[in-house]
């Protein structure tokens, strides 16, 4: 290895690592704006602002980018990011946002959500025609075990807790497909075109929801919120995926997705340090068979190269 290409490979690293622990405050930060700020803002429209805004910044890197190497935009291209915007960001980041409200604690959105690559090896099978080998099967097993456990939180089974989990599975699902769609077409857009047109596209498309779904005046609780909203969008989501992206650019898709591992823990650390959440036997041991099901589906095939989208 050359100088020059180990220093790039530092310097992606060092972006990957910043990358991650920017996603990793997303839930946090979040929850703030529901629980310090007790501010109401739609999910809907928190999703058009995070990915309206980081659309414009990752097509404004990698179109140039894109024209110089030959790409030239057709009109079904547009029908293309649009699917995998309305999957992965309109209906997958609604549902997230909605998840977390439900909730109690921040880090049980962040582990169960990091759980999309157990579904990307469960649906690989159906849209990209990958084999379901038995590591894939037992990732799915391990993971799905792990992410039940997040109904007893609170110690015991909720409600609000149930209905966490089950529409953070479905956005995990839909992820999962959009991560699908991605493999499919990132080798023609490039991963800065691919994320940052589905952004664009899917941040579009919920914003008519986002102004008509308020149940609330969206400026005030925008001024009541603003750090914290300033930061989700500006932060943890256009800075979080121009690192991730740059980071990949300079280091193998690999060390890309091996990074996401540390995704979950990272979350679970920094919501007990910061918000003070307690943990309980159910929540810890949840988070231990989603890592080992994270790591079977990481083993067993090939690499996911889209982030997981927060």
């Amino acid at each position: 290895m050359t100088q020059s290409s180990d220093s790039a490979a530092w310097t992606g690293s060092a972006a990957l690592l910043g990358a991650i622990v920017l996603f990793s405050t997303v839930e946090i930060a979040s929850k703030a704006i529901q629980v310090t700020c007790n501010a109401t803002i739609d999910p809907y429209f928190l999703v058009f602002l995070r990915f309206f805004v980081t659309g414009l910044c990752l097509l404004a890197i990698g179109l140039p980018a894109a024209w110089r190497r030959g790409l030239r935009l057709r009109p079904d291209d547009a029908g293309i990011l649009a699917l995998n915007g309305f999957v992965g960001v309109a209906l997958s980041i609604t549902l997230f946002h909605v998840a977390i409200l439900a909730f109690r604690n921040a880090s049980s959105s962040a582990v169960v959500f990091s759980a999309n690559p157990v579904f990307v090896a469960l649906l690989a099978p159906l849209i990209n025609r990958e084999t379901l080998t038995w590591r894939k099967a037992l990732a799915v097993l391990l993971g799905g075990s792990g992410v039940l456990c997040f109904a007893f939180e609170s110690g015991r089974p909720e409600s609000d807790s149930i209905k966490g989990l089950l529409v953070m599975l479905a956005s995990a699902a839909l992820f999962a497909c959009s991560v699908c769609i991605s493999r499919r077409i990132i080798p023609r857009y490039g991963p800065m075109v691919t994320m940052g047109g589905s952004a664009l596209f899917g941040s579009l498309m919920v914003l008519p929801f986002g102004l008509w779904h308020s149940q609330v005046p969206i400026g005030p609780e925008l001024v009541k919120a603003i750090w914290p909203v300033t930061y989700l969008v500006l932060g943890g989501t256009a800075a979080g995926y121009g690192l991730y992206y740059y980071g990949l650019a300079r280091t193998s898709a690999y060390r890309a997705s091996v990074s996401f591992f540390l995704k979950p823990v990272l979350a679970t650390v920094l919501a007990v340090v910061i918000r003070h959440e307690r943990l309980n036997a159910y929540t810890i041991g949840g988070t231990a068979l989603v890592l080992v099901g994270l790591i079977l589906a990481l083993l067993s095939g090939r690499v996911v190269r889209a982030p997981a989208k927060e």
